[in-house]
């Protein structure tokens, strides 16, 4: 890729590359022209590209995002998402200014993003989990973020008409986790499709859409919340049970930390009723219902959840069919099914 224009627009839908992403910079005047750039990919997704990038004391990262997905099926995604990302960004970081990076350059042309790189030591919130570091701190901490977000668009006509189109959320999370199970499980299609429905008619609040362990990157000065690019205005319960999910299949794959996986679990939801009152999210039996869903979608969906063994998969099946077919009415009932499942 080269430096000028014209070499720019020639090449505005190649996908960056580490020998290309320094002249991009330097073209989208994010760095001088003099400047040298280490570039890395990074990994840890389907759906972009996402590299590193360290020029003259400055690090950013730059994500760019991907017409076809990363997995053994089609899985096609409009690229505007990135967009909706980097405009999503600007507005958590207005409601919540510690949580989330901030963002550098958006180049609609190459469907490129360029944001602030988390600073050194920071690691995801899914390795400390899977390492058994599981800290209700953290849990409850995001549970005071993801309510902030959720009541602040209350009255606000103008965050609500940015965030209306939830196309990608359709294309990325309805479609290949909801929609994708239904073959698998006929039996249970009527409730999968109540979900769906009812999910798919609430534009309830502002939904981050992938409010999970792997898009928190944490470290000792603080937090952030990154990956909002299926954004838009819907269901606050989805937030809520993408979450909880993560948290059960962490058990299911490590038992030994069940009660550390809990307590995040009960943390996060104490913090986010504190945030918004009782009932907003939705009742507790629909949520749990919706995780339910998403259980089934990470064995049998077309994201699955990649450390759960064959055995575990088993598990996660039985608990996920319990949970959407009779979801209890409380987070307490849900854990207890848990150890219902691993005991049997």
């Amino acid at each position: 890729m080269g430096d000028g224009p014209e070499d720019q627009d020639a090449d505005a839908a190649a996908l960056l590359t580490i020998e290309s992403v320094g002249p991009y910079l330097r073209h989208r005047r994010l760095i001088d022209a003099s400047t040298a750039v280490e570039a890395e990919f990074l990994g840890g997704g389907v759906s972009n590209v996402v590299l590193a990038a360290r020029a003259d004391g400055q690090s950013f990262v730059v994500k760019q995002s991907l017409p076809r997905l990363r997995v053994a099926s089609e899985w096609l995604a409009k690229r505007e998402r990135i967009i909706t990302e980097a405009h999503a960004l600007d507005w958590a970081r207005g409601q919540t200014p510690d949580a989330v990076p901030t963002v550098h350059d958006l180049d609609p042309a190459t469907f490129t993003m360029v944001i602030a790189h988390a600073p050194p030591g920071w690691a995801d919130w899914k390795t400390h989990l899977l390492s058994r570091d599981a800290r209700p701190d953290v849990a409850a901490r995001l549970g005071t973020i993801l309510a902030a977000w959720h009541v602040a668009p209350r009255g606000n006509t103008a965050a609500a008409g940015q965030f209306d189109d939830a196309e990608a959320f359709e294309q990325l999370r309805v479609d290949p986790y909801y929609r994708a199970i239904l073959p698998r499980y006929p039996d249970l299609a009527p409730e999968i499709m109540g979900y769906i429905d009812r999910m798919r008619a609430t534009r309830r609040c502002f939904v981050h859409g992938d409010f999970s362990p792997k898009n928190v990157l944490l470290g000792e000065s603080g937090l952030w919340v990154v990956d909002f690019e299926v954004a838009h205005m819907g269901d606050p319960a989805f937030d809520l049970a993408f979450m909880h999910n993560h948290l059960l299949l962490k058990a299911i794959h490590q038992p030994d930390c069940l009660e550390g996986y809990e307590r995040c679990a009960q943390a996060f939801w104490r913090a986010y009723r504190q945030g918004v009152g009782d009932g907003f999210g939705g009742p507790t039996a629909y949520i749990l219902g919706h995780v339910g869903c998403l259980m089934l979608a990470r064995v049998d969906g077309k994201s699955p959840a990649e450390y759960l063994t064959r055995g575990e998969q088993r598990q996660a099946r039985v608990l996920g069919r319990l949970l959407l077919g009779a979801p209890p009415a409380n987070l307490d009932a849900a854990w207890q099914d848990v150890r219902k499942v691993l005991s049997s």
